[in-house]
């Protein structure tokens, strides 16, 4: 009997790590999450550990299999579950900007990734690109989530100044932090100095959900965000020259796929000088993106039928690994 083909897809990003595992004819096997993997902000080792179990939880349940491996990766430790799992017999090394054209089934158009950090990158249908961005959280992280979670805990200390910035997020970045109150949290800034990056970055969600529920300080915090990446943006476009076509603009990252505010402002800024846009979330996490690279290396086509397959197959092990990490 022939052996199993499998995609293994590895996405490591500023707070957490995915991967994921399909095969051939599009279910998804397994999925698993790990840490951080930045090398700018996080060790060797907790890297390596980072991508280990991610890879380590979605390859589990698999034996004996033919694997085609796409990621950035550096693990020996991943690299050894790996082999157990069965043959490497392909890899590719997709970026960030490969994954998020893959995840939104096209070959060109201007990626808007904002997660922990941001970026913009416009590839025109002949392969030119243009690139800004993605520089960290001092240079750059425009419109990321470390840019919205920032805007969001100013708020919430500009607060008790003056009566016009009363904003509830004066008590709900603190409930987010696990702490009772604003001086708390100052603490941790100053005292602790656990307000690194990525925490700064999560209480994004926070922040969005106030704005949702109609508090007008927090609203502002998305809003702003969302203009100072949609600047470089509208940049962009205008200087590659592709404000008449009908542009593809793939949302990328956490902030981007899940804020509809900051979404919808972005789209609003672009259609000012590019009138047709084609907005566009994609029906699959950045991992399965990665994973899609591998599947073309093998030479299964990617059908819209394969792609229904993933997105009806994904979401349970994925849950599951968001669980088990939850429980660790």
């Amino acid at each position: 009997m022939p052996k199993l083909r499998y995609a293994l897809g590895v996405d490591g990003g500023g707070s957490k790590c995915d991967a994921v595992l399909i095969r051939e004819d599009g279910t998804v096997a397994g999925w698993g999450r790990g840490g951080p993997t930045h090398h700018w902000y996080d060790p060797a080792d907790v890297i390596a550990r980072s991508f280990a179990d991610a890879v380590t939880m979605a390859i589990e349940d698999v034996s004996d299999a033919r694997l085609w491996v796409a990621g950035h990766f550096h693990s020996p430790l991943a690299w050894e579950a790996i082999e157990l799992a069965g043959e490497v017999v392909g890899r590719t090394h997709p970026g960030e900007v490969d994954v998020a054209y893959a995840s939104a089934l096209v070959d060109h158009g201007l990626v808007v990734l904002s997660g922990t950090g941001s970026f913009v990158h416009l590839r025109t249908r002949d392969g030119e690109g243009l690139h800004a961005g993605g520089l960290g959280p001092v240079l750059g992280d425009y419109g990321s989530g470390y840019d919205v979670g920032l805007r969001g805990l100013r708020a919430a200390f500009a607060e008790q100044w003056l009566e016009s910035r009363r904003t509830s997020l004066r008590d709900a970045i603190p409930a987010a932090l696990g702490v009772p109150d604003t001086r708390h949290v100052f603490h941790m800034v100053y005292n602790e100095r656990s307000m690194n990056r990525r925490r700064i970055a999560s209480l994004a969600r926070t922040v969005n959900q106030e704005a949702e529920a109609g508090d007008e300080i927090a609203r502002r915090c998305v809003l702003d965000a969302a203009d100072a990446l949609a600047d470089f943006a509208v940049e962009v476009i205008e200087q590659v020259g592709v404000s008449d076509e009908q542009l593809p603009v793939i949302a990328s990252g956490s902030v981007a796929q899940n804020s509809r505010l900051w979404w919808e402002r972005m789209c609003e800024r672009i259609r000012e000088v590019a009138p047709c846009i084609k907005p566009i979330i994609p029906r699959v996490r950045p991992a399965v993106g990665a994973a899609l690279t591998a599947l073309r290396e093998m030479g299964v086509e990617v059908t819209p039928q394969l792609v229904d397959r993933i997105v009806e197959t994904q979401q349970a092990p994925y849950d599951a690994a968001q669980k088990a990490v939850s429980n660790t």
